[in-house]
């Protein structure tokens, strides 16, 4: 699979977009206070991700970005379990995020281990935010875990 820089940038805006939705649709199911405050976080940092994109994208192409992100990033907004999100504990809705964001290092990285030269490196940028965002989420889980959220 070989992919345009342009097009990559393209695909992750979509893909950050399609996945500040996913998390505010699982914060409007979560039962927990807490837990709809932490996932409405998560949700904004998404949003500020595909706005820090937009930017590289102004450095880094020349000329215009694709208009539509291709059909890759359909699934992001209801995997995994987002469409049935409903009276969610802290726990159960920091479980899902955990299975999203895991998800979302390998997209990534498949797509690093299939494009080359700055296409591959923007991409393994992408899957690194994203561990950042695992690990966050997996000492939300492990507060929650221990009584402290």
């Amino acid at each position: 699979m070989s992919v345009t820089l342009a097009q990559a940038i393209t695909n992750a805006i979509a893909a950050e977009h399609a996945a500040e939705k996913f998390y505010l649709r699982l914060a409007s199911g979560c039962a927990d206070e807490k837990g709809r405050r932490i996932l409405a976080d998560i949700a904004a940092q998404e949003r500020g991700h595909a706005v820090a994109l937009e930017s590289l994208a102004a450095n880094l192409v020349a000329g215009k970005l694709p208009e539509r992100a291709d059909v890759l990033i359909r699934g992001i907004e209801t995997a995994p379990a987002g469409s049935d999100a409903e009276g969610l504990g802290l726990a159960e809705a920091l479980e899902i995020a955990m299975e999203a964001e895991n998800s979302a290092i390998l997209y990534y990285d498949a797509l690093a281990t299939t494009s080359t030269g700055e296409t591959a490196s923007f991409f393994e940028r992408m899957g690194k935010e994203e561990e950042g965002h695992a690990a966050a989420i997996r000492g939300l889980l492990a507060k929650a875990g221990a009584g402290q959220l």
